[in-house]
């Protein structure tokens, strides 16, 4: 019976060694701190990887300039419509199918890409193509001279510092 009469003691009196009763604000803490780490990875993982929230970001906050609507900030490329030349081969004609695309120099943002899309382009280029001999393309560095020779000549129509490069996308000769 003394263990009985313990017992009742243990009850009634409050229990320095139990442990506390959970709060149950305790979890909504911890519900709303992983809420907030999720938030804020996907806000951060956002600003990373998507171009448009980062630029928006800078642009509300005014930490980077927009660039001027004109500017070009990279490299521009315009592609020009694959051009179709019958090459002269003493008495047999073979087929040239050229594809291009043109860089145009960063400081030629005034001129419009309708100018080098211009018929008077493509008059220069087939011109040039069309006295192109058969023994012109053999060879390693046949691609690097007529790469050169379609620079000089876009260069001569379109003038000076308007073109920084051009590359051939697309070349097959039948």
């Amino acid at each position: 019976m003394a263990e009985a009469g313990q017992d009742e003691e243990r009850e009634g009196a409050p229990a320095e060694d139990a442990p506390a009763p959970r709060r149950k604000g305790r979890r909504a803490l911890i519900l709303g701190a992983a809420a907030l780490v999720t938030v804020l990875g996907s806000a951060g993982a956002a600003y990373q990887f998507v171009p448009q929230v980062s630029q928006t970001l800078h642009g509300v906050v005014g930490g980077k300039a927009r660039p001027e609507p004109g500017a070009i900030a990279g490299p521009m490329f315009i592609d020009l419509p694959e051009m179709a030349v019958t090459l002269p081969n003493g008495g047999r004609a073979r087929q040239m199918r050229i594809r291009l695309s043109v860089e145009l120099a960063k400081r030629s943002a005034d001129v419009p890409p309708t100018e080098i899309l211009s018929p008077r382009v493509y008059d220069a280029l087939l011109t040039y193509l069309r006295t192109l001999r058969d023994g012109e393309l053999d060879g390693g560095l046949a691609i690097d001279r007529l790469r050169a020779d379609l620079y000089r000549r876009l260069t001569l129509v379109l003038g000076p510092g308007v073109v920084a490069d051009v590359l051939i996308t697309g070349l097959v000769v039948a």
